[in-house]
């Protein structure tokens, strides 16, 4: 009777935890439902022009440069502007001992005045003679030697002028001027030194910073590849982007204007065979100096 009670109670503890199983399943279906569908995002695809760019090394040059020389010899006087500043075209640099070259000219001008003076004494000689010689006054080889003497002075004249315009050329070049405005370099000459035309080295050197050229090479090779890419239609030259350059300075930083191509050199150098390309930046803050070495950005 005992095991019988047992055996009851058991198969009611089953069924009880059979029916809390069901009932907690149905409970959790219900409450969590059925799950959304996932969200799906849509992309459509678009094409776009891709600009292609290349990155080439060189050097920046600048825009004008005039290397100041004496046209005449002598001793530097005086000198008028100071190292490194900025200088106009037409400015006075150096002045030159113009003692001798003064009295040269002085000279050149007396001789002209004597010329020009005797001009008129002869001119009518000569006339004179002629009215005789028409009378049979004079012999033909009087008014033949009035003649070559006139002719003699209209030469004087002209060589006088002249000799008038060289000393007075001479002369002026004694006071030396900026041959183009920009920025002056040291002065390789001191007051007292004796300078000639035919000397080595320049008194001084005038640079124009704005704008400053940017010179770099290309290989040919790479120039081919892209000139036959360009043929078969792997890509256009867009006109907007056409000729926009950007400069990389030795600091890694970008320059903040953008220069144009001027040119490309139609030489190649047999040597790397390459081509120069030379580009054109303003330089308005003075940030670009020759002879530094930058990165250019062509697209």
């Amino acid at each position: 009777m005992q095991i019988h009670t047992m055996a009851v109670r058991m198969i009611v503890i089953s069924s009880l935890l059979a029916a809390g199983i069901l009932l907690n399943g149905c409970s959790d279906k219900g409450k969590g439902g059925t799950p959304p569908p996932p969200e799906v995002s849509v992309v459509t695809i678009q094409t776009k022009p891709v600009p292609i760019t290349t990155e080439l090394p060189g050097r920046t040059s600048a825009h004008l440069i005039a290397e100041v020389r004496p046209q005449v010899d002598g001793i530097i006087q005086k000198r008028f502007f100071t190292e490194g500043t900025n200088v106009r075209a037409g400015q006075v640099l150096f002045q030159i001992d113009a003692s001798l070259y003064q009295a040269v000219f002085d000279n050149a001008k007396a001789s002209l005045a004597r010329s020009e003076a005797n001009l008129s004494t002869i001119q009518l000689k000569a006339a004179r003679l002629k009215e005789l010689l028409a009378e049979k006054a004079v012999s033909q080889q009087d008014y033949d030697d009035a003649a070559a003497a006139l002719k003699q002075t209209l030469a004087d004249i002209q060589f006088g002028k002249a000799s008038v315009e060289a000393a007075r050329i001479n002369l002026q070049h004694t006071t030396i001027t900026a041959p183009i405005s920009g920025r002056i370099g040291r002065s390789n000459f001191t007051e007292g030194a004796l300078v000639t035309t035919h000397q080595p080295q320049p008194l001084a050197t005038i640079q124009q910073l704005d704008p400053m050229y940017v010179d770099v090479t290309q290989s040919t090779a790479e120039i081919l590849r892209l000139r036959r890419q360009l043929q078969e239609g792997r890509f256009e030259i867009s006109k907007k982007n056409l000729g926009g350059v950007r400069l990389i300075l030795e600091d890694n930083l970008e320059y903040p204007w953008t220069g144009t191509l001027q040119f490309q050199d139609i030489t190649v150098d047999p040597t790397t065979g390459s081509v120069i390309l030379r580009m054109v930046f303003p330089n308005p803050k003075g940030i670009l100096l020759p002879g530094m070495f930058i990165r250019t950005v062509i697209q």
